[in-house]
């Protein structure tokens, strides 16, 4: 197993992720690189992300958005094949990274079985510690509405589908602990000298789906 660390911090839009992930940098003795998925799809063409009202055809190339009014609110991401591709690629950068001595966060939703899959795969052999944040509905609404990079509705959409697999090494709640709060609970766990293991029981779970 790579001896470098993963932090893999899962939860819906605005539940927090980021704040702890910029915390965690700052509490860790050990310098982590923070990346994730809003990093790589700030990176793609406009016409990677198509608009939907959920109807047929609906099939999406990259990133679909459902908006079954035409405009804001989201109901629903879907994902294309290169949609795919994308996650498979940042996956694979995550693990490239970690193969070169580099302790990471990833700053993730897993809004999608698929992008589960994906992860299992491109991270397997490494030591990546699954931590889910979790929010209440209503203060995610609330911290969305209140920021300009959001789309109206994405919180929601992702709130209960991200933690559908439902296993965690570690979960965390920003609504009664600080980004700071998390992040030590986070460091904590790393220097507990138990070796994380949803990833593994992960493995093994959807292994018997298919």
């Amino acid at each position: 197993m790579a001896s470098s660390k993963i932090v893999f911090l899962n939860g819906a839009s605005s539940s927090g992720k980021t704040a702890i992930a910029h915390a965690l940098q700052r509490a860790m003795e050990e310098f982590y690189v923070h990346t994730g998925i809003d990093h790589f799809l700030e990176r793609v063409p406009l016409r990677f992300h198509a608009v939907s009202d959920g109807a047929e055809p609906a099939t999406p190339y990259g990133v679909l958005w459902v908006m079954p009014a035409g405009q804001p609110p989201v109901t629903e991401l879907r994902l294309g094949p290169a949609g795919i591709r994308l996650v498979s690629g940042m996956y694979g950068a995550v693990a490239g990274l970690a193969s070169a001595g580099n302790n990471v966060i990833v700053d993730d939703v897993i809004f999608d079985p698929a992008v589960l899959r994906e992860a299992l795969r491109a991270l397997e052999g490494f030591n990546v510690l699954f931590v889910g944040v979790r929010c209440p509905l209503d203060l995610v609404r609330e911290r969305e509405l209140a920021r300009s990079d959001r789309m109206r509705g994405l919180a929601e959409a992702q709130h209960e589908i991200v933690h559908a697999h439902g296993v965690y090494d570690l979960e965390v709640d920003t609504s009664v602990s600080t980004a700071m709060d998390c992040a030590m609970l986070i460091k904590q766990r790393l220097g507990g000298g138990t070796s994380p293991t949803a990833f593994e029981v992960l493995r093994r779970s959807l292994g018997d789906q298919r």
